[in-house]
Formats: structure tokens, sequence, C-alpha cells
């Protein structure tokens, strides 16, 4: 967030962050509560493009479903933070973004929360 914040100041510009939505990892009302006091945080705020999980053969997680992505956007809106549902492309073929780079599993890992 440091980094945004120098951005910012330098550029005044709107920060935009790539959230890969992850089934029942970073997709729940908590999370968009927590991203939203993140966007809200840096001025102009920030713009959020939605993302979900690309399905990657090896790996245990799953994107979310549509619907579940729109609720997550709807949630951020109501926040007061500008989202937008960004169109999978490329994963009847397996390219799209992720799967490229598959073949071998990672590790999952906890998270925890930056600000």
């Amino acid at each position: 967030m440091q980094a945004c914040r120098k951005y910012l100041q330098k550029k005044n510009r709107r920060v935009t962050f790539e959230w890969a939505l992850i089934k029942d990892v970073n997709d729940t009302p908590r999370d968009a509560r927590e991203l939203a006091k993140l966007c809200k945080s840096l001025k102009p705020s920030a713009h959020v493009n939605l993302i979900p999980l690309n399905p990657t053969p090896g790996y245990l997680t799953k994107g979310s479903a549509p619907e579940e992505v729109r609720e997550f956007a709807d949630q951020l809106i109501d926040l007061g933070v500008n989202a937008t549902v960004r169109r999978n492309r490329g994963t009847d073929i397996d390219a799209a973004c992720g799967q490229l780079a598959a073949g071998q599993p990672v590790a999952i890992t906890s998270r925890s929360i930056v600000g």
C-alpha cells in the first residue's frame, strides 16, 4: 500500500487492483469490506477489476461462481468502490490467465491482512 500511496502522490491517478476471486478464500462479504477499506484509504480511490480464478488442472482452488462474482462486485460498489467484472477468455483452450503457467501445483498458504 505504501507503493500505491507514493504512486498517487507522484501521478495523482487512480490505482487499479486486479482481484482474482477464489471460492471460499477471498470472496466473502468480509473480504469485500476489507478490500473496500483498503481502496478507500487511497485518494483518489482505487478501482478493482474482479476476475474469477481460472480452472487449472492440478490446483485445489476454484474460482468463484459468476453469481458470487457479481455479488462481490455489488458489495464493493455499495461500499463506494468502483469495480468491474472482467470476462474470462481462453479458458476453453487452457490459455486463460494463470493457466499457461500451470503444470506444477502451488502450495496453499494462509494469508495475512495488510494495511
